[in-house]
């Protein structure tokens, strides 16, 4: 039976490569249904186009959750970049009512998950979900956060052809280089599998959502996503408060110099009625 969706590449052949070892049982059993699904789309419409994957993906649309959406490109472009056709890849969109709809993390959650994955032993996903959440580090970048670069504690990364400023907060930077060391990465991205293989984002979601459901926060929160909200949450409130505390002191020190040198009034209420 012929499982060629590009001529030359069989789905078989690239579930036994290098690149699909580190999956789980779980990623291989999902990946391969996913491309099932695209061999049979190909087989009736014909070889994969950029268009005819846009089609396959407004298709999948009528029948799949979004999340289920992106499992589905998720496999379709592990399978693309090893066949070497990067023209065929597509992006992971979320449509803004989702996005809105999605439920937010709150602090508390945040420290439980912390606390459970502590408990869980699980130092690589504590670290994974305090660096989304104390960084504001994109997803995509992940791959980017190098021993050297948290030694520095700050550096420029780049995101989709744009550059943006990344900063470790101290207390994160000492529990990654104690991590690193103990795990023999002394250069080099931090985040890498037992293979040294960087991770993948259905690994990265898979970690986070498993000390979710030990941690009893809903595993929709469990994303890089949900965390990074956090941080924007958690830094508007600080700035919020900072201009607060400001004017707090600047009406504290016009109190003050009015004590020393307002001009006389007889009737202060007369003036503010």
């Amino acid at each position: 039976m012929n499982d060629e969706i590009l001529a030359g590449f069989p789905i078989s052949k690239f579930l036994a490569s290098e690149k699909c070892s580190n999956w789980n049982a779980d990623t291989y059993r999902s990946y391969s249904k996913c491309l099932q699904d695209l061999l049979n789309f190909t087989a009736a419409n014909g070889r994969p186009t950029r268009g005819l994957i846009s089609r396959w993906e407004r298709e999948l649309q009528k029948v799949y959750s979004r999340s289920s959406v992106n499992v589905h490109l998720a496999a379709a472009n592990n399978y693309f970049k090893w066949c070497g056709r990067y023209d065929l890849l597509r992006g992971h969109t979320r449509p803004a009512e989702e996005e809105k709809s999605s439920p937010a993390l709150t602090r508390i959650e945040y420290l439980k998950l912390l606390r459970t994955a502590r408990a869980m032993d699980k130092p690589r996903t504590y670290l994974l979900i305090k660096t989304f959440a104390t960084t504001d580090l994109p997803l995509q970048c992940l791959g980017q956060v190098t021993v050297e670069l948290i030694r520095q504690g700050q550096g420029t990364l780049q995101n989709r052809g744009n550059t943006i400023e990344f900063y470790c907060p101290r207390a994160l930077q000492s529990e990654i280089l104690d991590y690193a060391k103990r795990s023999g990465i002394y250069h080099g991205p931090v985040f890498v599998t037992r293979n040294g293989k960087l991770m993948e984002r259905p690994g990265i979601f898979r970690n986070i959502q498993e000390v979710c459901q030990a941690a009893g926060v809903p595993e929709a929160k469990g994303n890089p996503r949900a965390l990074r909200n956090l941080y924007k949450i958690t830094q508007q409130n600080l700035e919020r408060r900072l201009a607060e505390l400001k004017q707090q002191m600047y009406d504290q020190l016009l109190e003050m110099e009015q004590d020393d040198i307002a001009w006389p009034v007889s009737d202060p209420t007369d003036c503010t009625a």
